[in-house]
């Protein structure tokens, strides 16, 4: 599994930044076919490797895994020091660094990038570490787990529902089914954020502003991404901090959740189709959703698993009927009455469904 820590250089001396700040630059010329430049010879390998066409932006630096080196020391300054490869001294400059999380003992330091943002520098660090998970693979289910791992009474399945309205919905399922606790909706502000850029685009369209299309592509397409990422970051990590909880207290978590492949299908030609409703479908972060909480789950060593979403969201979790009825956000089963939450409706069914499915294979293999 592999990871990016994203560091702040601190701290930084007159003379340790007049070394960074041309060998930035100087990579900058060095794309833009000027070979004439000072550049550490390994910089320059990797700007070659790279970066084989080059638009009007800067490009951070990369470093070769056997040359970055970070230590851990007990000073004032900083936690943590990243030596950089750079032309101006040899065997490198130290720098202190901040990073937004502690950087574990246990991983390999990758290839990583310096980036400039302003007048500050930043290291985002790649770490890599083996992980003794397989993958399990069949017509129901695909499941990344430790070999030994089975479903037993010590089992919490952490269900979750990927939607528009609410992006994260989360359940546990406690004894089989039997029991579900601690429902949660998170990432609801993603569709706040959405909506009021949507909303910005359309203003800035009406008033017809020269070159508006490239003003919003810098000055809002990225502000939004950024900010419903962070508000996905934050929920992804407070659902895997759960499973981290549960496992320390002896229980053995399982986060699962639907395979949303089809879910945003082609125009058909001739078919009129709602603007407002295909726009909602289309922004769905449901692969960002998916890709946070895999890999933080797996680093944490967390089993994730995938199952069939299809009719979770229109059956019945608890007469498994489908003669149902679906408005806005509220659930309704004719046949047994029951009134749910249309989210959390589909968030039981994808737990049971793995359970099922897991149980089915437990009593084929004896």
């Amino acid at each position: 599994m592999r990871k990016v820590i994203k560091c702040k250089v601190v701290c930084l001396t007159n003379v340790k930044r007049e070394l960074l700040t041309p060998e930035y630059e100087n990579l900058q010329r060095f794309l833009h076919s000027d070979n004439s430049v000072r550049l550490y010879s390994a910089n320059k390998q990797q700007a070659e490797r790279f970066y084989k066409r080059v638009k009007d932006k800067e490009y951070p630096l990369s470093i070769r895994k056997d040359l970055i080196k970070v230590e851990k020391r007990d000073t004032k300054i900083a936690k943590y020091w990243a030596r950089i490869p750079v032309s101006g001294r040899r065997g490198g400059v130290w720098v202190a660094i901040k990073p937004h999380q502690d950087i574990p003992d246990d991983v390999e330091i990758c290839e990583s990038k310096l980036f400039r943002r302003g007048s500050d520098f930043y290291l985002h660090l790649t770490i890599q570490k083996e992980i003794d998970f397989v993958k399990v693979e069949t017509s129901d289910y695909v499941l990344y787990a430790p070999p030994s791992f089975t479903v037993s009474e010590r089992a919490v399945v952490m269900a979750i529902n990927i939607g528009e309205a609410n992006p994260i919905t989360s359940v546990e399922l406690w004894g089989f089914g039997t029991q579900r606790k601690n429902v949660r909706f998170l990432g609801k502000e993603v569709r706040t954020i959405r909506a009021h850029y949507n909303w910005l685009k359309k203003s800035v369209g009406r008033k017809k502003i020269k070159h508006a299309l490239k003003w919003i592509k810098e000055h809002v397409a990225h502000k939004e991404s950024r900010k419903a990422a962070d508000v996905l970051h934050k929920a992804t990590r407070s659902i895997v901090d759960r499973a981290i909880e549960l496992k320390r207290l002896g229980f053995e978590p399982v986060i699962v959740f639907g395979d949303l492949k089809g879910v945003r299908k082609p125009r058909v030609k001739g078919k009129v189709r709602c603007r407002k409703n295909n726009r909602k479908v289309h922004t769905m972060p449901s692969f960002k959703i998916k890709h946070m909480l895999t890999y933080k789950a797996l680093w944490a060593k967390i089993p994730v698993a995938i199952v069939n979403e299809a009719w979770t969201s229109k059956q019945c979790w608890r007469c498994g009927s489908t003669n149902t009825v679906v408005r806005k956000r509220m659930f309704k089963c004719r046949d047994c009455g029951l009134e749910y939450n249309r989210d959390l409706n589909g968030s039981v069914n994808i737990g049971n469904r793995l359970l099922d499915y897991m149980l089915r294979s437990r009593e084929e293999q004896g």
